[in-house]
């Protein structure tokens, strides 16, 4: 803007001049907000300052890691790094990441749209004695106040390198005479660059658990826990000006029972307590699901409702919009006076609805029908194995009855055994019997004879 001074630390050149490639995960991002959340909410005074960890494999740079920074004011007021604090938290991070190897590549803090100031120097030139590419990730404090939709990160990434001043400033047209050696003067200036946001898969599993929600689902008891950690041994006075640790059985039962009530009044009120981490989430996923169906059908009836209270003869197409506004406002609040943008809307609503019905009904319908016989048919099946197998339970309780009243009575009619039934519900006797017998194989026998004592 021709009324905004130029920032004197933002170079000239084109950002495609320097050919760095940038890659930005989303772990730093979550936590610089978070490290701007926390020193919001507590009020916490300081410079809001870390470290950037990641890999550079020549002009290709990741940022995939970060960590906050300790820092001061020197006696200019400017803001430094603890230098012996920083390199061992520094060793410390290379350490924890060692596959792949992270290093040092930049760092981050709070800077205004029109870019880095002269705040900002003092800790880019600590960090470039360990990175001399190092890269400042600028955070704008203004974007994350006061968000609009559709907006980009509210970030910046700059690159420094030493550049010669040109003497912005504007000066006469006479000018003095000077070596060229002596009037070149370098002076540190950041350029923006340009980045690409990566996900690894890791990385894509923690952003599901944040969208989901899934820190919230599960159900914490504190007075339950700390009940339990007090159950523990007590001291009392043993009347000898000692004190000494014995097991309080009885306060230990009685604590037990009280936790035990509590946990079964916090189940009463909250039937969720019980449920698992997987169960809570997926009944907070049914839950958003449901809220949305309702949501969705309150705003269908309000469009229908809509339509309903325009005037007939508009909505058969026989009057204009001027037309129907008119009988409209004569009506007495009867019908609603049309709107052309909110009716453009419900067109376009009308319109896309095709896009999420299934273009083959028909056979959506077949492939619904099939699944649902599946189902059916392993149900039948299933309750049909059951039948089977209550019928061989009630046989051989039979057969244990059958065989205890045997023993009693002794085998003298000479009536099967429990064997020969084994083998008659196993389909190994019974095809080649006569029918006086009942199919039993005893031929030449009589069939008053052969049953046994009692039948």
């Amino acid at each position: 803007m021709a009324g905004q001074a130029a920032n004197e630390l933002l170079s000239t050149q084109k950002a495609s001049e320097s050919g760095l490639q940038l890659a930005l995960h989303p772990l730093p991002i979550l936590e610089i907000s978070d490290l701007i959340v926390r020193g919001y909410q507590r009020g916490l005074k300081g410079a809001v300052v870390g470290a950037l960890l990641g890999q550079q494999n020549g002009r290709a740079v990741t940022i995939e890691h970060s960590f906050t920074c300790k820092s001061a004011k020197n006696a200019d007021g400017f803001y430094e790094l603890d230098q012996e604090w920083f390199r061992k938290r520094l060793e410390q991070m290379k350490l924890v990441h060692r596959k792949p190897a992270l290093d040092l590549v930049g760092w981050y803090s709070l800077v205004p749209k029109t870019g880095p100031t002269a705040q900002h120097l003092p800790i880019h030139r600590q960090i470039s004695t360990y990175n001399e590419s190092a890269v400042l990730l600028g955070v704008h404090i203004e974007d994350m106040l006061a968000p609009s939709t559709g907006d980009p990160l509210p970030i910046t990434i700059y690159e420094s390198n030493m550049e010669a001043d040109d003497s912005r400033e504007a000066e006469g047209e006479d000018k003095e005479m000077k070596d060229a050696e002596s009037a070149t003067k370098m002076v540190l200036r950041f350029r923006k660059l340009p980045y690409t946001t990566e996900t690894g898969e890791a990385e894509m599993i923690a952003m599901q658990f944040i969208r989901e929600g899934g820190a919230s689902a599960s159900v914490d008891s504190t007075e339950k826990h700390i009940l339990e950690q007090f159950d523990k041994k007590i001291a009392v006075n043993d009347g000898k000006g000692k004190r000494r640790a014995v097991a309080y059985e009885e306060s230990s039962k009685s604590r037990k029972d009280t936790s035990a009530q509590f946990a079964e009044q916090t189940a009463a009120a909250n039937p969720d307590a019980n449920l698992t981490r997987a169960e809570a989430e997926y009944m907070s996923a049914l839950q958003a699901k449901y809220n949305a169906t309702k949501i969705l059908k309150s705003r269908l009836g309000l469009i229908i409702t809509y339509l309903q209270q325009l005037p007939p003869d508009f909505t058969s197409g026989k009057q204009t919009t001027s037309e129907a506004a008119a009988v409209a406002a004569a009506s007495n609040k009867t019908y609603t006076t049309p709107s052309n943008t909110i009716l453009r809307h419900i067109q376009a609503i009308v319109t896309n609805a095709d896009l999420v019905a299934p273009a083959e009904q028909a056979a959506l319908e077949r492939e619904i029908q099939r699944e649902t016989n599946d189902v059916n048919v392993i149900s039948m099946v299933s309750a049909l194995m059951s039948s089977v197998n209550e019928a061989r339970e009630a046989g051989k309780k039979f057969l244990v009855v059958d065989s205890q009243r045997q023993a009693r009575q002794g085998r003298a009619g000479g009536g099967p055994s429990a064997a020969q039934y084994e083998q008659l519900l196993a389909g190994q006797i019974g095809h080649g019997g006569d029918e006086a017998t009942g199919g039993l194989g005893m031929s030449g026998v009589d069939a008053a004879a052969a049953a046994p004592a009692g039948y």
